[in-house]
């Protein structure tokens, strides 16, 4: 048995509603764009996210974002949003070869919409597609020891610490933490 592939992730059923009232999952749409670079744009976002993930996060590094999505395989990329706009991002890659069964899950969300439950809700609908939809058995966060929001979203979710990597990543000049927190059904 082996996990459903993402070949034809442009024509998974989204959007997906969270228990959050107004909010959803759902693809990533060109019109993202401004909205996008707008919640995306902020130090602390990046200070919490790989190298890859550029500051200051700009309309073409948004319009990068929602073409890649539309690209890479094997990795399911999609909005957190409103009905007004796209307030973060929230992905899944799954994993080939021996490890086709598990995804890394990956997400970010505008400092306006901290606090409020919406990327908590989001990890758990994603987290729930992967498991009943995608046949995964494993999910898993890497997250920096410091971002103590993300940790506690996973913790939400039911995902359980499975490893500590000290100094297991170097961001802006200095050594952090890294957690690695998993669910796994």
């Amino acid at each position: 048995m082996s996990s459903k592939s993402l070949e034809n992730k442009n024509n998974i059923d989204f959007p997906i509603s969270l228990q959050k009232d107004g909010y959803s999952i759902r693809h990533l749409q060109i019109n993202d764009t401004e909205s996008l670079a707008k919640n995306g744009n902020d130090k602390e976002i990046w200070l919490n996210m790989r190298n890859e993930f550029p500051y200051p996060f700009t309309s073409t590094d948004a319009e990068i974002l929602i073409t890649r999505a539309r690209e890479e395989a094997n990795t399911l990329v999609v909005a957190i949003a409103n009905e007004q706009e796209a307030v973060g991002v929230i992905s899944l890659l799954i994993h080939n070869d021996i490890r086709c069964h598990s995804g890394v899950l990956s997400y970010w969300i505008g400092r306006e919409f901290w606090g409020q439950g919406i990327g908590t809700n989001a990890i758990n609908a994603l987290t729930k597609y992967a498991f009943s939809t995608l046949g995964l058995i494993r999910v898993y966060a890497k997250v920096f020891s410091t971002n103590i929001g993300s940790i506690r979203a996973l913790e939400k979710n039911g995902f359980h610490k499975e490893g500590h990597f000290k100094k297991g990543v170097f961001k802006e000049g200095k050594f952090i933490d890294q957690v690695l927190y998993a669910k796994v059904i």
